[in-house]
């Protein structure tokens, strides 16, 4: 899961995942075609979505720190 969430080679394990039949079992060729939705909608879903809500409240929260701090409490005297 972690390659599907950093969207890194995820199509290369979804078609071995396509071509699998199950345990103890020789895989076949795109047997399993509801994997790739499976795949595609944690993309979608996982790695944009969820990502960007992160990204939202980090932003967030250093604008709300900034306000609360003043405009340049990152800077020192020096």
């Amino acid at each position: 899961m972690v390659v599907m969430a950093q969207t890194v080679n995820w199509a290369v394990i979804m078609y071995k995942m396509m071509n699998s039949n199950g345990p103890d079992l020789v895989p076949g060729y795109k047997v399993n075609y509801f994997i790739s939705a499976f795949f595609i909608f944690f993309i979608i879903f996982g790695a944009f979505f969820i990502i960007n809500l992160f990204v939202g409240v980090v932003i967030s929260a250093y604008n709300r720190e900034s306000e609360r701090l003043g405009k340049h409490f990152l800077l020192t005297d020096k």
